[in-house]
């Protein structure tokens, strides 16, 4: 199994400044080289306080900084972007990085972003099929058209071409609908999951159903990544990490929760999120301990990745570990632990020399 550091850039202003939240999460990329990381997965919000809107530049800025570590995007939203200038800027990461990108896509979820975008949420599968399409074809082939509804190319070639052919691995996010699921097998691209959506039984199924339709779309025999992960802190004990962490998740969870609303789920193709927001809106510690997070000791967070590994198939666990403001302290004191006695154990059952 590999294993990644995850951050949605989630900043709280009266806590420091943006420059310094970026100089610490440049610290915190270095340190997990260091510490042995495989990779690092960073994700794209708009017009909130989740501060990266262009996860392109931040990419570029790690290719530089690192040697060895793999740069994820969890997520690009595809919806509000041109297709031909993902192509254009993604495989310019790819080729400066050495081809150590892994390009992890989906919709997003949060409606405010479509409407300051001018997009109806209606519309997002469709856009997002169709910049998929363009990103697919513009790196598979030296030339490149295409018509679609939203989006058209007209005889492009993407040059400087990616490192990785004929293409960066893809990963589709997959986290409250049955149809993302699908989609991922459809299209026959590795999976990204958000477990702490939905219930490990659901998730079980989901899972499930997109294992069935790669087969029934004839990729059986392709192999294939399914990257997951979870909010987490590790510390000596379990007491000891949830008095440090709980306030510091909580106050991410509010902060989450400000930005989605149930009764804003009208659209048919985003129904399953109403759940989700709902839930949200009311959700307690106690709600989401100790099954959909993972704070505790060692031994614990040991057991949750193997649980995910035999249960869900996970070949790539990331750990979300810089949220709510966590002190940069506590942060590094958590990775390193996670690092040094939670990675080992699986690197050794594997037979890994890392």
């Amino acid at each position: 199994m590999k294993f990644g550091l995850l951050t949605l850039f989630d900043h709280y202003p009266e806590d420091c400044s943006a420059e310094q939240y970026y100089q610490n999460f440049f610290n915190e990329v270095s340190y997990a080289e260091e510490l042995g990381f495989d990779s690092i997965w960073i994700g794209e919000h708009h017009f909130c306080n989740y501060i990266c809107p262009a996860p392109q530049i931040i990419a570029g800025a790690i290719a530089r900084m690192t040697t060895r570590m793999r740069i994820g995007t969890a997520i690009v939203l595809l919806p509000h972007h041109d297709p031909i200038r993902l192509a254009e800027d993604y495989a310019l990461v790819d080729l400066i990085s050495g081809g150590r990108l892994d390009l992890g896509v989906g919709r997003g979820f949060i409606k405010a972003t479509y409407d300051g975008f001018n997009q109806s949420m209606d519309e997002s599968r469709e856009r997002f099929n169709e910049c998929l399409d363009i990103i697919e074809g513009a790196w598979r082939e030296p030339r490149f058209s295409y018509k679609g509804r939203f989006y058209t190319a007209n005889n492009i070639a993407v040059l400087p071409r990616p490192r990785q052919r004929p293409m960066p691995p893809i990963f589709m996010a997959a986290a409250a609908s049955e149809e993302s699921f699908v989609a991922a097998g459809q299209r026959g691209h590795s999976l990204m999951l958000a477990p702490f959506f939905q219930s490990r039984e659901r998730l079980k199924d989901n899972v499930q159903l997109y294992r069935e339709t790669l087969r029934q779309a004839g990729f059986a025999d392709r192999q294939f990544e399914i990257i997951a992960g979870y909010h987490s802190f590790i510390d000596e004990n379990p007491q000891t990490a949830r008095a440090k962490w709980e306030h510091h998740y909580m106050r991410y969870l509010r902060f989450v929760a400000s930005l989605i609303h149930a009764e804003e789920y009208t659209s048919s193709d985003y129904r399953a999120w109403r759940r989700s927001a709902e839930a949200f809106a009311k959700t307690t510690f106690d709600r989401m301990y100790p099954d959909q997070v993972m704070c505790g000791d060692v031994n614990q967070c040991i057991e949750r990745v193997a649980l995910m590994g035999e249960q869900f198939g996970v070949t790539h666990f990331w750990v979300y570990m810089d949220l709510g403001g966590l002190p940069q302290t506590e942060l590094r004191a958590s990775m390193e632990r996670f690092a040094t006695k939670v990675i080992p154990h699986f690197r050794r059952s594997a037979g890994d020399s890392r």
